[in-house]
């Protein structure tokens, strides 16, 4: 006999066996689902599937008491719901924003720069140009002028730094000159081989600064001292030791007798006879300078500035070293009479 009551509204739980089925049907479909998206997980474009903790958590416990809940599962086995579906990134990798700090090796490691390191480029070095420096002009001499008859050979010694004592542009050509001043002058333009022995004169110590000087004039042979081995450096020269001086350092000697040769002077009787054969050679050579008259020795006349810068100009010409200048107050070489 059949009940005459509605079915009532309440829902009935669930039983064990039900809850088992449930369980089994949910964990047939998962492994389904993996071992699909293990085989191809670009086909489904999985990048980060994560299933609901359905074996770590415990399933809702109804009102009624006596229905059993699942075991909670050990936790040394991972759950499968824990794993992440790997993939690879379909789009490009985001640069990190801020300043990325440098790696820094470990000590003894070699490291190869990516990039081949350049030489840096220096940068040119801009300099100013240097302002033309003037050019050296003439000798001015403000006591010598142009028409003074000793000019070009003053001019010319001055520049070669014969005479260098030249101060506030004046030479001084009308000044004497001593035997210590033509040392000095000899050693200038002297470049010949000693040929005589050093003499040690009673009146010139090591020590003074014209030693040098007459020690060279004498050992080359322009320069003797005198019978008492004095060499009398502040002694103002005679034209006629000027003279001997040069025919001596040149090693002239003449072609003929002196006295024939002597015979273009007016005044040739005043020539001493130790200086009668220097005289004579050194007219036939062309480096004796008279002036006013050029007939007109005056050997015994004391040397005049001007009148030594004439003549040793005319002894450097004879060795070569300076071209010929012509003049009125030049002896002409004398070619003896046979």
């Amino acid at each position: 006999m059949s009940s005459s009551q509605p079915p009532s509204g309440k829902r009935n739980p669930l039983g064990f066996d039900e809850l088992i089925a449930i369980l089994v049907a949910f964990g047939t479909m998962g492994a389904i689902f993996f071992w699909v998206t293990g085989r191809n997980p670009d086909r489904l474009n999985a990048r980060s599937w994560q299933f609901p903790a359905v074996f770590s958590q415990p399933a809702a416990v109804p009102g009624n008491s006596t229905i059993l809940t699942p075991v909670q599962p050990n936790s040394d086995v991972p759950s499968r719901s824990t794993f992440v579906i790997p993939s690879q990134p379909d789009i490009a990798p985001v640069a990190p924003l801020g300043p990325v700090l440098p790696v820094v090796p470990p000590m003894g490691t070699i490291v190869v720069p990516q990039t081949p390191i350049g030489r840096e480029s220096v940068p040119p070095v801009i300099t100013k140009p240097k302002a033309a420096q003037p050019k050296a002009g003439p000798v001015k001499l403000s006591d010598v002028p142009e028409k003074y008859w000793a000019r070009p050979f003053i001019v010319a010694l001055v520049d070669r730094k014969i005479f260098s004592d030249v101060a506030d542009n004046k030479f001084r050509p009308d000044e004497p000159m001593t035997r210590a001043e033509l040392a000095r002058l000899i050693q200038r333009i002297g470049d010949k081989e000693p040929r005589r022995k050093p003499v040690d004169f009673k009146d010139v110590k090591d020590s003074s600064p014209i030693a040098g000087a007459i020690d060279h004039s004498v050992k080359t042979g322009y320069l003797k001292g005198y019978p008492d081995k004095a060499f009398r450096p502040e002694k103002e020269v005679p034209r006629v030791e000027v003279i001997a001086a040069l025919a001596s350092g040149l090693n002239l000697k003449p072609s003929a007798k002196p006295s024939q040769t002597l015979q273009v002077y007016t005044d040739r009787k005043k020539v001493p006879k130790w200086a009668l054969n220097k005289v004579a050679a050194a007219t036939e050579a062309g480096i004796v300078v008279n002036h006013p008259t050029p007939t007109l020795l005056q050997p015994n006349k004391i040397a005049t500035r001007a009148e030594v810068a004439a003549m040793i100009y005319e002894a450097m010409a004879k060795q070569g070293k300076v071209p010929v200048k012509p003049s009125d107050y030049v002896m002409k070489p004398v070619k003896p009479s046979k």
